[in-house]
């Protein structure tokens, strides 16, 4: 059931009514769709200026203002919402349902006029030098990323502890991907006539129940890798998405299905929960609006935009992924990286 709002309240997206809030949501994630389509039991479990979390079991659910941008999981609201204004608490019970959130006895998110959010199709890359030059541009500029991984992906002298266990567990991951795509580029341009073979959309992948051979070998490169780094969503977990994206964008569907079996079979107890969710519907091929913006603006050679997007992107959290999409990209050039 909703409360009737007169048009101009609607326009603001909030009002306060009955002595509880209402927020519009105007676009809900594809996964936030299916999620509050089954309905919770929720609780609030972090609250920023612009969004908070949402959590049901291991799953999390984003609620922000318009500028965080669309995601699998994430609900925004309409504009002229300020989240900060709202007064929320840790561990708030939430009941979510396909119609509304209801947020302890002050504040509802009403879903019945949202429109559901997925990523469009990977753009076709650029050739292979201007792709070159492309990341070159990038490890050039990541002075403006003074913490995570993007440095030591880039090749740029960085004496912390953090630099020297990711810098080993970077180059396992190299190793890795040179194991997965021998040929690739070759069969890739073999096939670049036929649309219909070149991996565009989402990639399902289930919970694996046991190792197969194509992922057996990449559990030590993303072992070490996954939960690396301090925060929510840890520097290596980051760098694991941006890579899961640049392989699905580049059509590498093999490797990119065994990368994703691989992180399945590691990921329990390693990282954390929010961050294990996240990585989760990476591995299913889901991907976060301003992530897809800067792997698709490398795609076509354009480093301001793929490091505009990147910034957007929480502390370090954009670059790190600008990392594992960089060092792919590399790799998948004919002359590799």
């Amino acid at each position: 059931m909703t409360i009737g709002l007169d048009e101009t309240v609607v326009s603001r997206g909030w009002v306060h009514a009955r002595g509880a809030h209402l927020v519009q949501i105007e676009r809900a994630g594809i996964l936030a769709h299916e999620i509050c389509a089954r309905g919770a039991a929720a609780h609030v479990v972090a609250i920023f200026e612009r969004s908070f979390y949402l959590r049901a079991r291991e799953i999390f659910l984003c609620v922000g203002e318009p500028a965080i941008g669309n995601g699998p999981l994430t609900l925004l609201a309409g504009a002229g919402v300020r989240l900060s204004d709202l007064d929320l608490r840790p561990d708030e019970p939430a009941v979510i349902s396909e119609q509304e959130i209801i947020i302890g006895e002050r504040l509802r998110l009403c879903l019945d006029a949202c429109e559901v959010w997925g990523p469009p199709a990977w753009p076709d890359a650029a050739p292979p030098d201007v792709l070159s030059e492309t990341c070159g541009a990038l490890a050039r500029r990541v002075d403006a990323a003074s913490a995570g991984l993007a440095p030591v992906a880039f090749g740029a002298p960085v004496p912390t502890p953090l630099a020297r266990t990711a810098s080993e567990c970077i180059a396992q991951f190299r190793c890795w991907l040179i194991e997965q795509t021998v040929g690739w580029a070759k069969a890739r341009s073999s096939r670049h006539a036929h649309a219909d073979q070149r991996m565009v959309g989402t990639l399902r992948f289930a919970h694996p129940t046991g190792e197969s051979g194509r992922s057996k070998s990449a559990l030590a490169a993303v072992c070490d890798l996954i939960g690396l780094g301090p925060g929510l969503t840890p520097s290596g977990d980051d760098f694991l998405a941006g890579a899961l994206a640049a392989l699905d964008a580049f059509g590498a569907a093999e490797a990119c299905a065994a990368l994703a079996h691989a992180i399945m079979l590691t990921l329990p107890g390693r990282t954390s929960p929010l961050s294990a969710c996240l990585l989760r519907a990476s591995c299913a091929g889901h991907v976060s609006e301003r992530l897809h913006d800067a792997v698709s603006a490398l795609l076509v050679g354009d480093v301001e935009a793929s490091t505009e997007a990147a910034e957007s992107i929480g502390h370090t959290s954009g670059w790190d992924m600008l990392a594992g999409a960089g060092v792919v990209i590399l790799r998948l050039l004919p002359k590799g990286g």
